[in-house]
């Protein structure tokens, strides 16, 4: 049955493996486990157990593939359109700063995209299987945006009726982007500048420290330098996120780009809705292409 297994694990599409056995020892169940198979059941049978597990086999199996079918969905939108230099030279970046763990500093107008590389050098990155958190500290008010990152322990607050893991935890392992981190409270930015230096932090009601592997990737549209100078920007919490910086270009300086896009949006629009693939009419195209007030 081991010898079977291992042949099954090998195939391209393999399906779920129950190994049966009325001579069975921990040793062999644990071998077995970790050589793919998802249960392994001692005779004599039961056959309500055998019938739940098939059951259950079947479930992760269909999960599994729903998974892959979701991440495929979810690579086939996270795509850099564009063969403009500034967005050739972009992916280069992303490219060279994506399997590194070093943080990265986003800056850009609104609607450039900060989200989407901030997905991309996720996704190309060694924490790709694990979570993507986002957070974004403009949306949050003051008074919570601490507990919202570093969590709170049950009772800390009016309205902590349990305990809740933040997002700085929730990414562990993963990745954590900071959207709009110049909008972060001061006391905040006190907090994790000193979470970065230990890699620890304690969330709020606790003395006893977390300790936490997560990259972080800050984006902001507005600059930070400035809000330095007006103290309301840690310039120590600037140079611990700005290990990697990435400028996004606006779409007006780089109109090339424009059919491209088009392009992508309406093959994507076409395949989301179940319409044929429609194309742009070139008077449509051209006028789009010639636009002097491109907003982004």
């Amino acid at each position: 049955g081991i010898d079977v297994l291992k042949r099954i694990r090998a195939l391209e599409d393999r399906p779920q493996v129950v190994i049966i056995s009325g001579h069975g020892t921990v040793e062999t169940a644990v071998q077995a486990t970790k050589l793919g198979a998802f249960d392994f059941l001692e005779k004599p049978l039961s056959l309500d157990k055998v019938v739940l597990t098939v059951k259950n086999a079947l479930r992760q199996r269909q999960l599994e593939e729903e998974n892959l079918q979701l991440r495929e969905r979810t690579r086939a939108r996270t795509h850099l359109v564009g063969r403009s230099p500034a967005i050739v030279r972009l992916r280069e970046e992303i490219k060279k700063a994506a399997p590194t763990d070093g943080r990265v500093l986003l800056t850009g107008e609104n609607g450039t995209g900060k989200e989407l590389i901030a997905r991309l050098l996720h996704d190309q990155s060694r924490r790709a299987d694990k979570r993507f958190v986002e957070i974004n500290c403009a949306a949050i008010p003051d008074e919570l945006i601490e507990a919202e990152l570093f969590g709170t322990i049950k009772g800390a607050a009016p309205h902590a009726v349990k305990d809740k893991k933040g997002k700085l935890l929730q990414a562990d392992g993963g990745t954590l982007f900071l959207d709009e981190v110049g909008d972060m409270s001061l006391r905040t930015q006190a907090k994790l500048v000193k979470a970065l230096i230990e890699q620890s932090f304690e969330p709020v009601g606790s003395s006893d420290p977390v300790s936490f592997d997560t990259r972080i990737i800050a984006a902001t549209t507005k600059s930070l330098k400035d809000l330095i100078v007006k103290t309301r920007f840690r310039e120590d919490l600037f140079f611990k996120l700005n290990v990697i910086p990435m400028a996004i270009p606006p779409l007006r300086e780089r109109p090339e780009d424009i059919p491209e896009l088009i392009n992508h949006f309406l093959k994507a629009f076409a395949s989301e809705y179940g319409k044929r693939p429609k194309t742009m009419n070139p008077e449509a195209l051209k006028a789009l292409s010639e636009m002097k007030n491109i907003e982004a």
